[in-house]
């Protein structure tokens, strides 16, 4: 035992010993004062630096040793070696080829120190004096200091190799030291480059987005530059060498001050190369400071602005992962007032960061990639009273593999008895479920979905446990609609284990998400490019219903919870108005009953219960390594008991990361029993994104963040910017919606886009020097106004390209900034147009109008805009949208309080027209017997009213507007279809309203109300006809008011359908008014019974006013034909000889 042990540790010490030795040869010591003896000595420490780093690569256990012999401290001695050589040899560059050659040493030992070994890389992160990465950047930025009399060859050479190094250092990969020497192509070869383009390429760079012209042609060229010498998927072993790169890119930067070093922009340019390139990279440079050092840079004005655009692409694919301080949003959030580059990123950084936190897991890297767990902890499939099991997946595949299948899920007893495998077929893409690998028929497909890439599917397999009289089927529902059901086999419980002392147990039953490496097509990287991700993964011990995957689909995949909960309180806007539509739809008259209310309002455990749940898998509960080393036994105890304590320590030294599984809801108990977290192998990225709409509910309640991003835009471009960044931070986050709502956030944000759409953006120059504050006003609301309503009704649930398919999802907001706001009805025709017509489109022309119009009846509508007729201006190029939208809104609402509201307006409005023409009149007369005081009264009239230029639109008056609210009224009342809007309006409004409007003077008010009445008395029957004749005297009053209105055609037609018991809205108003049409109309099928005779003294009074006027006017034109005959008698009798004889001769030829 002792020679083994011996002869065990002898390589070690024999390693320890060479390692300090190169570390001693290498460490620093004064150069010699000659050159010859100062280059041999360079040339001893970079053979020594490559024996370091050799070592560390072949021999295990060197890189502890390397840390234990303070090999990193070395490393910065060396480095403050190269900047006093450098810093004492600017004129004669002798020693400059050594020094460079000693930095890539000292850098590719760093890489090796700290490849795959997680100890040297905290100890260099945290244990280093300032900070290792830190502390590297400060030694090159002092080496750029030592370089500043050096601006031409010197400085452009340490410029390259340091860009090489790091760079080499971040993929740890020699290959790339020239990257930005040789690889990279020159300023001075874009143009012969550039010639060489085929066609496609140069139209390629010509329609390169947005950049700087002298950099269109360079962008593609790095881009290819890149690929070529990087690789089209390089991989990122030290990320945080990148971070110092873009440091050193800023320092070096605001040295230059010219803003036109091409190499400059090539390391952005590299940088965002390699971020775009894996979400592994992405990741990796997320964890970095680099995303302070980006949003830092974009308030830089020094920065020139052909690199503001590289830097906020850079920024954005960053934030495309969220943020991982609050510092960040607090920054974007204040400098998004003042910078549209920074609120344009906000606002794109809020729509990409709204992403699930995920696990990417990419089979390109090794060939494998999962998260495993040794067992399930309970039986299954599920026996006893339950009726199956449940799987749910929210998942996204990146990219397929043409030649390999996408493996999801699986579980399996060591035997393969007990066996479920859910995996994509390679080809058609459908999901295929296989219950056994020994039966004739192991597995089902289902057809009917074919997945795509780059889209969040929710997955929820439904397996039923057969049943005596009949057969195990699953059901598979995706995206929260039930998809298909088939025949398949129920998985076979596992076999007992028979243990000692008569322990006879099940054999556990292990589970993986992803590909495994035994389940592996290919090993290798790039043998499978494979990719997807997976937000969380659920095993319920039960059959969940439809209803139940429906509310767990519209929590989307942010959702991390166990289902206990009220639901409800978790949804957003259009995931509530979505499952109110579902249960309105299923279960009309019994919607509080259904499982959907249920579990959103009373409680998901209500339905199906915590020990229920199997497997809760979810990158929010994974523990890293770093999470594993606790600082002492009382911050430890105060979490997990001292037994997981050494558990967890344990199980972190072995594998690195844990996801806890939430089906054991105690985290001492998860970390103490093997089905209490899994392992991931492969490499799977762990991507927790912490995104900006929970990061303003964290900073500030969100809602007086985000409004304050409104209050202080003043250009058009920052109102919009503005409200798009507010509406990304409520549309999808329930917290920022309550807060909203709690602190009335929506009528705040009603009056400021009230002041800005009413011109408080108007603060440019040269408005007020070059234009009068209305006409501004008008240009700039037709500038932004349809943009603003644009963005109001698409977060409000309306859809400009399939209006059909708009959901009322906020009823609060929807009341507040359109009903309630009454600056809408002031905008250009445009903006009204689209204002009134979204009414029509979500209480009519939806599919969902029913769920609509149920939220639009009790907003009151139809009683504000009353108040707006009287009170407001009307254009006649709107007035006629607006009657649209105000019948459809009045159809919806026919209760008795909105047809008095409408009865009493159009009374208010005939008496106020009436009014005014009396006026008039008086006016008139007062001006017939003097023209001064009218002059006086007319010119005052004209300075105060507004000046209207030639060919503006038209006011509608009172008078006009209360005709035709009356027919839109009758209009509604009479609607042929519904016979239910008449007895309410007779039961609602006085038959007294109708009559004494009968005394207008306005043929087409006359008109109206006898439809009205017409239908009224043929619908409410003998009784009702009677009551009114009798106790009312509407008839006496009919005989009276409608003999003056003979001569209308409309009213015959309404008399006749009462005689005849016609229904009015059956009547053509339009047909000519004779014989064969009233024949027509009202005697069907040879019947000419007569319902209500009561009407026939109305029509013969009108009949013998008729034929008065009618004789009246005939007497008259008899007597003014005779007294033209006596004139013309008498005249040639009253002329002289002349014309008489002429008359004489006229008469007798």
């Amino acid at each position: 035992m002792s020679v083994s042990a011996a002869g065990g540790s002898a390589p070690t010490a024999t390693a320890r010993s060479d390692l300090e030795g190169h570390l001693n040869a290498f460490s620093h010591r004064l150069p010699p004062q000659d050159a010859a003896n100062a280059a041999e000595f360079f040339d001893g420490k970079v053979e020594a630096g490559h024996a370091i780093r050799q070592t560390l690569l072949d021999t295990p256990g060197s890189r502890d040793i390397f840390r234990h012999l303070t090999g990193f401290e070395k490393l910065f001695s060396t480095f403050d070696l190269i900047i006093n050589t450098s810093s004492q040899d600017q004129e004669s560059h002798t020693s400059a080829p050594s020094c460079i050659d000693l930095l890539r040493v000292s850098f590719s030992i760093l890489a090796a120190a700290l490849a795959s070994h997680g100890g040297n890389r905290m100890y260099f992160r945290d244990r280093i004096p300032g900070g290792g990465w830190h502390s590297l950047y400060l030694k090159l930025d002092a080496l750029r200091q030592s370089n500043l009399n050096d601006r031409q060859e010197g400085h452009s050479m340490l410029e390259q190799n340091l860009y090489g190094c790091l760079f080499a250092c971040a993929m740890d990969d020699e290959t790339i030291l020239e990257l930005f020497k040789t690889a990279m192509p020159q300023q001075s070869d874009n143009q012969a480059t550039s010639s060489n383009l085929d066609a496609e390429e140069k139209s390629s760079v010509e329609s390169d987005a947005q950049v700087h012209p002298k950099d269109k042609n360079e962008d593609y060229m790095t881009e290819r530059c890149l690929k070529k010498t990087l690789g089209p998927t390089p991989s990122l072993q030290n990320p945080e060498a990148l971070c110092v790169a873009i440091r050193l890119w800023r320092s070096w930067y605001d040295f230059a001050q010219n803003g036109d070093n091409y190499r400059d922009a090539s390391v952005v340019k590299a940088v965002s190369y390699l971020a775009r390139s894996s979400t592994h990279n992405l990741v990796g440079l997320r964890h970095t400071d680099l995303l302070s050092i980006l949003l830092a840079s974009l308030g830089d004005t020094m920065l020139a602005g052909r690199h503001v655009s590289k830097v906020r692409d850079l920024a954005a694919l960053l934030l495309s992962l969220g943020i991982t301080k609050l510092d960040h949003a607090h920054l974007l959030y204040r400098n998004a007032r003042t910078s549209s580059l920074v609120a344009g990123l906000l606002s794109d950084a809020l729509n990409s960061s709204q992403s699930p936190s995920y696990f990417h897991f990419d089979l390109s890297i090794c060939g494998y990639s999962s998260i495993e767990l040794p067992d399930l902890g309970v039986q299954f499939p599920p026996a006893g009273s339950s009726k199956g099991y449940t799987l749910s997946l929210w998942l996204q595949i990146s990219k397929f593999d043409q030649n390999a299948h996408t493996t999801l899920f699986g579980a399996f007893d060591g035997g393969q008895t007990c066996f479920v495998l859910v995996y994509l077929e390679k080809d058609s893409r459908n999901l295929i479920l296989q219950t056994s690998v020994t039966s004739s028929r192991p597995s089902v497909r289902f057809k009917s979905v074919s997945f795509r890439e780059d889209r969040w599917y929710h997955i929820a397999i439904a397996h039923q446990r057969p049943k005596t009289t009949s057969s195990s089927r699953v059901s598979l529902s995706v995206n929260g609609s039930f998809v298909e059901q088939l025949k398949a086999n129920y998985p076979l419980t596992a076999p007992v284990h028979k243990g000692g002392n008569m322990d006879h147990r099940l054999n556990p039953v292990q589970a993986f998400v992803g590909t495994p490496q035994d389940l592996a097509s290919r090993l290798g990287r790039d043998a499978v490019c494979s990719q997807w991700r997976l937000a969380s993964a659920y095993i319920f011990g039960d059959v969940l219903s439809d209803d139940l995957v429906a509310v767990y689909y519209e929590l989307g995949p942010r959702y991390f919870g166990n289902y206990q909960d009220c639901l409800g309180s978790f949804n957003t806007y259009h995931a509530a108005a979505s499952l109110k539509i579902r249960n309105d739809s299923l279960y009309p008259g019994k919607e509080q009953r259904s499982d959907i209310i249920r579990a959103m309002e009373v409680g998901g455990s209500e339905l199906l219960s915590e020990t229920k749940l199997i497997l809760g898998l979810s990158p929010e509960n994974v523990h890293t390594a770093s999470n594993f080393g606790l600082p002492d036994k009382v911050s430890a105890t105060r979490y997990i008991s001292e037994s997981a304590v050494r558990s967890t320590r344990h199980l972190g030294s072995k594998y690195g990361s844990l996801v806890i599984n939430s089906a054991l809801p105690l985290i001492n108990d998860a970390l103490k029993h093997p089905n209490g977290y899994g392992v991931l192998t492969g490499g799977p990225a762990i991507v927790t994104i912490l995104s900006l709409d929970n990061a303003a509910w964290q900073i500030g309640g969100s809602t007086a963040v985000v409004l304050n991003l409104l209050a202080g835009a003043h250009s058009e471009d920052a109102v919009i910017q503005a409200l798009k960044c507010i509406f990304g931070t409520i549309r999808n986050n329930w917290r920022c919606s309550e807060a909203m709502e709690r602190e009335n956030g929506f009528a705040i944000l009603s009056n400021l886009i009230a002041d800005k759409v009413n011109g408080g953006v108007l603060k440019k120059e040269g408005n007020e020097k070059h234009q009068s504050s209305s006409q501004a006003y008008t240009e700039a609301s037709r500038k932004f106004a349809p943009d603003i309503l644009a963005l109001v009704l698409k977060f409000l649930g309306y859809r400009t390209d399939k209006p059909e398919q708009s959901i009322l999802n906020n009823p609060l907001a929807y009341r507040i900034l359109l009903v309630d706001a009454d600056f809408w009805r002031t905008q250009p025709v445009d903006v009204q147009g689209l204002y009134y017509t979204q009414f029509l489109a979500f209480g009519v022309h939806s599919k969902y109008a029913t769920f609509n119009a149920k939220r639009l009846s009790k907003m009151r509508i139809v009683k504000k805009w009353l108040e707006a007729l009287k009170t407001e201006p009307f254009k006649n190029s709107t007035f006629k949208q607006f009657l649209d939208a105000f019948q459809a809104m009045l159809a919806l609402n026919m209760t008795g309080d909105c047809l008095r509201s409408c009865a009493m307006y159009i009374t208010y409005a005939l008496e106020k027209a009436r009014n005014e023409e009396q006026q008039l009149e008086v006016q008139n007369s007062a001006g017939s017997t003097g023209n001064t005081p009218i002059q006086i009264r007319d010119a005052e009239t004209m300075s105060n009213a507004p000046y209207r230029e030639a060919g503006a639109d038209p006011e509608v008056s009172p008078a006009q507007r209360a005709s035709r609210i009356l027919k839109l009224y009758a209009d509604t009342v009479c609607l042929s279809s519904d016979a239910g809007n008449t007895l309410k309006f007779a039961k609602t409004v006085t038959n007294k309203w109708l009559l004494n409007l009968l005394v207008s003077d306005n043929a087409e008010v006359v008109t109206q109300v006898m439809r009205i009445l017409a239908r009224l008395l043929v619908i409410s029957g003998h009784n009702y006809v009677k009551r009114f004749s009798e106790e009312t005297g509407g008839l006496v009053i009919m005989q009276h008011r409608l003999q003056h209105w003979y001569h209308i055609t409309a009213v015959w037609r309404a008399c006749f359908a009462i005689l005849f018991g016609r229904d009015v809205a059956l009547v053509d108003f339009a047909r000519p008014f004779n014989l064969f049409s009233l024949v027509d109309e009202y005697i069907i099928d040879g019947r000419d019974q007569t319902l209500h005779p009561e009407i026939l003294p109305v029509l013969v009074a009108m009949m013998q006013n008729g034929l008065k006027v009618f004789n009246r006017s005939n007497t008259k034109s008899r007597a003014s034909l005779d007294t033209a005959d006596i004139e013309r008698s008498t005249t040639p009798q009253a002329t002289d000889s002349s014309n008489s004889g002429k008359g004489a001769s006229l008469d007798g030829g």
